[in-house]
């Protein structure tokens, strides 16, 4: 877009990912406007962070300290650190961008182009939650409810083309990821962009390990020929050590995630189940693959399966 050439995808990544989450661009009448976010005192280190890395994009000042009077807490005050940019010709732009009626807009056409994993990553460090209960993941919450049910239903969309997770809407109008595997796939995207003071929202348990059964149940699509339960799917698990790979290595398991992981929902009705034997080093095989990526066993021999059948 005109007037922001010059300004590298990186940083319109950080300054909408900031947009979309604590951000905002003030409007007070007769003055140029700024952009500002705050942050807890107990986030202090997070605050100092997003300053260091758009100081060098926006001018800014540096965080300062603030005491707010608020009779609803306990402690009768909060703290927090704000940061405030000085005037700015790419604020001016970017307050015409999400502020077009004087209201925090969405922006989706501008967005979409640096909607990278890094701005993904900065959203959720600001307004985003892995709550977990009994040790396992519960759901990921992205906290999207001061903008309108269309927007978030646009965001939602918009996360689904780019990233192939599919957020829902709560009833506090919250973006909300429920399934295991996207969850781990979400959390494997954002990850290398998380502060070191954030790393709670990455904290994701390990997945409960399979005890070693000498007999087991697999169930898969009853479209799979299976004549010989064991043999069969052994021959299938010849695949672990190749797919243990390709879910190991970033940019394999991005493809192997947008290609083949939509696939393995399947329908009850359409399953069957399989009595088997498996060895002890097929269950450290999958083990290993299951917390790479939040799938069941059942759905590791699927994978398997397709990584089989898509070989040359």
């Amino acid at each position: 877009m005109k007037g922001f050439q010059y300004v590298p995808i990186e940083a319109l990544s950080m300054i909408n990912g900031k947009l979309l989450g604590d951000g905002n661009i003030s409007s007070e009448k007769n003055r140029h406007p700024r952009f500002r976010f705050s942050h807890s005192a107990n986030d202090k280190s997070w605050c100092f962070y997003c300053y260091e890395q758009l100081k060098n994009y926006l001018p800014m000042s540096q965080p300062r300290y603030r005491k707010i009077l608020d009779n609803r807490v306990k402690d009768g005050f909060t703290e927090q650190y704000y940061v405030q940019s000085l005037k700015s010709e790419i604020v001016n732009q970017l307050k015409s961008l999400w502020y077009p009626n004087g209201r925090k807009t969405i922006p989706f056409a501008f967005l979409s182009n640096s909607f990278t994993p890094l701005c993904l990553a900065w959203w959720y460090q600001d307004d985003g939650h892995l709550k977990i209960q009994q040790n396992q993941v519960n759901k990921i919450i992205l906290s999207t409810d001061g903008f309108t049910k269309a927007e978030n239903e646009a965001l939602i969309a918009l996360i689904s083309q780019k990233y192939k997770l599919n957020f829902s809407l709560d009833k506090q109008n919250r973006l909300v990821l429920y399934d295991k595997p996207q969850m781990v796939y979400f959390i494997r995207l954002v990850k290398p962009y998380i502060h070191e003071s954030m790393k709670r929202k990455i904290a994701a348990p390990s997945i409960s390990q399979e005890s070693f059964r000498k007999r087991t149940t697999i169930y898969l699509p009853n479209t799979i020929p299976i004549s010989q339960p064991t043999k069969n799917i052994h021959t299938i698990l010849e695949q672990l050590p190749i797919l243990y790979k390709k879910v190991a290595n970033e940019q394999s398991y991005k493809k192997l995630f947008a290609d083949m992981f939509p696939m393995l929902k399947i329908n009850k009705t359409l399953i069957k189940a399989y009595q088997i034997e498996l060895t002890e080093k097929h269950i450290e095989q999958i083990n290993a693959c299951r917390q790479l990526t939040g799938l069941t066993m059942s759905q590791i021999v699927h994978l398997c399966m397709m990584t089989k059948n898509k070989r040359p």
